[in-house]
């Protein structure tokens, strides 16, 4: 689900709702006991320890997960952190590689549901496209805050939009796109 509209109409708190980190005014969030969320969002790489390196730093996070160092840095190769990258300290990196760490991070963590909020800021178009690749390839649960309508068009099966409320959009996002035009004239 790409949850699309207007700044400022509600798309970053349904997902704080979702997550807990609100609490609604009115009504109950639900949650399944032992469900595993992935989020993502503007200030998650704020989180990461600027003092260890990407290596260091999953093997922190996962200290069970890898056998070696040589399984450590193909994990985390994976996700586009590579060489001199993965040994330079988290405060030297880009922001691209900051947030390339935390997705590698989610990733391993396994979750049942991805929310992603902005998940393109900071990375170039190569990226992107991975990132599109990889969402598409996952087998959760999926919202994504975006207005990268590129990215929404690769890995949206629906599309709400939130603006005084939450409502399924019929078409795709390239006609929604276009609705908006159309209500600015």
């Amino acid at each position: 689900v790409a949850l699309v509209g207007p700044n400022g109409a509600g798309k970053s708190t349904l997902i704080k709702l979702i997550v807990g980190e609100l609490l609604p005014c009115e009504g109950s969030v639900q949650r399944r006991p032992g469900l595993r969320m992935g989020r993502f969002n503007q200030h998650s790489t704020d989180q990461l320890d600027p003092e260890l390196t990407p290596l260091a730093y999953i093997q922190k996070r996962f200290p069970e997960r890898f056998k070696g160092n040589e399984e450590l840095r193909t994990a985390v190769g994976k996700f586009g952190i590579s060489g001199e990258a993965q040994v330079q300290s988290i405060k030297k990196l880009s922001d691209g590689l900051k947030s390339r760490l935390v997705f590698t991070e989610i990733a391993l963590a396994g979750p049942h549901v991805l929310l992603l909020d902005e998940p393109t800021n900071h990375l170039d178009m190569e990226s992107i496209d991975s990132l599109a690749e990889a969402i598409k390839a996952y087998d959760g649960g999926l919202v994504l805050v975006s207005h990268d309508f590129r990215l929404i068009e690769q890995v949206a099966k629906e599309i709400w939009v939130c603006d005084k409320g939450v409502r399924p959009w019929k078409g795709t996002i390239r006609e929604y796109k276009a609705a908006l035009k159309q209500s600015m004239t």
